[in-house]
């Protein structure tokens, strides 16, 4: 028997299992105000808004990775930029 066969899960193996992929740098739900009001405060200075949140959360992103959360929140990030 062929060593793939041992692996294969039929149609069920196909679809997308929870935990797979690269997990959020933000977590929308604890640290969505913080943003929020750091990006309120820089309104018209996404980078530094950005430099604000990454001293203050301890972790590095980029101003992609913001504007991408942004969106995500439900704003359209339009009102932020």
């Amino acid at each position: 028997m062929c060593i793939w066969l041992n692996g294969y899960e039929g149609l069920s193996g196909l679809f997308t299992k929870p935990g797979q992929g690269r997990k959020p740098i933000l977590d929308p739900i604890s640290e969505s105000l913080k943003v929020r009001e750091v990006v309120e405060s820089e309104r018209q200075r996404l980078k530094n808004a950005q430099a604000i949140l990454e001293k203050e959360l301890g972790k590095e992103f980029s101003v992609k990775t913001l504007q991408r959360f942004l969106k995500n929140l439900g704003q359209g990030g339009r009102e932020f930029v």
